[in-house]
């Protein structure tokens, strides 16, 4: 299993919760409660790790989000396609 297709499987069992007012999205372990080990910002998001575990992926634009999610896809796309 690749990163990706782990972290897609840990994002289904998550408690996911969405700010109507912002349009902010909190995906949240459900069990897991504590400091994380490990914390990564990026425009627009905020991952945190306990061990190998996503403890919550935070998304507060998700412009910013989809750039990150769409460099992988740009990278498959034949030559000559513009992606806009």
């Amino acid at each position: 299993m690749d990163l990706s297709q782990h972290l897609t499987t840990q994002l289904k069992g998550m408690e996911r919760l969405v700010d109507a007012e912002t349009g902010a999205i909190l995906f949240r372990h459900p069990t897991l409660r504590g400091i994380p080990d490990l914390v990564v910002e990026g425009d627009g998001y905020t991952l945190e790790f306990m061990g190998p575990t996503l403890l919550c992926l935070d998304i507060s634009d998700t412009t910013g989000m989809a750039r990150l999610l769409a460099d992988p896809v740009k990278a498959q796309l034949p030559v000559g396609v513009e992606w806009a």
